[in-house]
């Protein structure tokens, strides 16, 4: 078994020699770090048996200036199937991620391959602002559904480019939740957003591929709503925002694959070398039994962690992969 066929495996409920792992190293001062102090980012992923690659693709804003919603509807967009937006490699210097198609020709068939996109709120508040696009939610609301309509159509068609080029796995990143609560009152979220995301969802879905929804914060109120939609995949369970790991685990493990359960924040940063393996024994013994979870970091590594830490981390991750599997 790949690393690919093991992910599918997971996602799909199958038997298992292992759980599936991922680390997500696009932060470029800690790739660099992890360089000089140990090796390649790839030497890491082949080291420690990391089963998931991602290739990104750019902000959907391609103007160099921010718009207003009223210009926004009828400005002119980058086709979704022009190449740009696969082969994107003018990344800002702070990003170590690569487009999706340099992901399929350096993993492809060999680790499962996720597509990057940036979701209705998230890839709005690129045109807009993030200020502007929540206030105009609220002032607005017929003008920015009228832009979340067209938004989606772009991001069905942009999807189908991904997955033409390679990859297995789409990944939609749209932040709904904050501490302890949503971003948007849950009403708001499902009269405005979730039938645009829904959309994109279930057309991911409609072609035969996974779909991952990453977004950080609280987002208990809308759990329900993720499942019905056909979200496939949940990264990260921000436990820090006020998301309970064994709720979650309890009431959606059987319906969503938990993909994340390592912070890059509350432990990787703030716990010593003992308290973390703990703290991961602790996250495989909740998450993993009865399968549907992959280890992720909740987000990018950042350069305050010791490389060594991270090294440390994994070859942990390695062993307890092997103990739980499926069990």
């Amino acid at each position: 078994m790949n690393s690919r066929e093991r992910v599918f495996a997971c996602i799909e409920r199958r038997p298992l020699d292992r759980t599936p792992l991922d680390c997500w190293l696009y932060q470029r001062q800690f790739v660099e770090m992890l360089e000089a102090e140990y090796g390649t980012r790839e030497a890491f992923m082949d080291e420690f048996n990391l089963d998931l690659a991602m290739g990104w693709t750019p902000y959907p804003n391609q103007f160099g200036r921010k718009v207003e919603i009223e210009d926004l509807l009828n400005m002119p967009l980058r086709p979704p199937d022009d190449p740009f937006w696969i082969t994107f490699e003018a990344w800002n210097p702070d990003f170590a991620g690569v487009s999706v198609v340099q992901a399929v020709e350096r993993h492809g068939g060999k680790r499962a391959v996720i597509a990057h996109m940036w979701g209705i709120v998230e890839g709005t508040s690129t045109f807009l602002g993030i200020e502007k696009c929540w206030a105009n939610l609220r002032r607005k609301p017929d003008l920015m559904a009228a832009w979340f309509d067209r938004y989606a159509d772009w991001l069905c068609g942009l999807a189908d480019s991904c997955l033409a080029a390679g990859a297995d796995i789409i990944q939609m990143s749209d932040d709904w939740g904050s501490n302890q609560t949503m971003l948007f009152a849950p009403a708001m979220w499902r009269r405005l957003i979730r039938p645009y995301a829904e959309r994109v969802i279930k057309h991911i879905r409609s072609r035969g591929a996974p779909m991952n929804l990453h977004s950080d914060g609280y987002i208990m109120d809308i759990m329900d709503d993720l499942v019905e939609m056909g979200v496939s995949m949940l990264h990260p369970v921000q436990e820090s925002a006020g998301m309970d790991p064994r709720t979650v685990k309890a009431q959606y493990g059987d319906k969503l694959v938990i993909y994340g359960g390592l912070d890059t924040v509350d432990a990787l940063i703030l716990q010593d070398a003992e308290q973390l393996d703990e703290y991961l024994r602790q996250r495989f013994a909740i998450y993993a039994p009865g399968g549907g979870f992959i280890l992720n970091t909740g987000h990018f590594v950042q350069p305050d962690t010791p490389p060594a830490r991270l090294i440390r981390v994994y070859r942990l991750a390695n062993e307890l992969a092997r103990q739980y599997g499926t069990a």
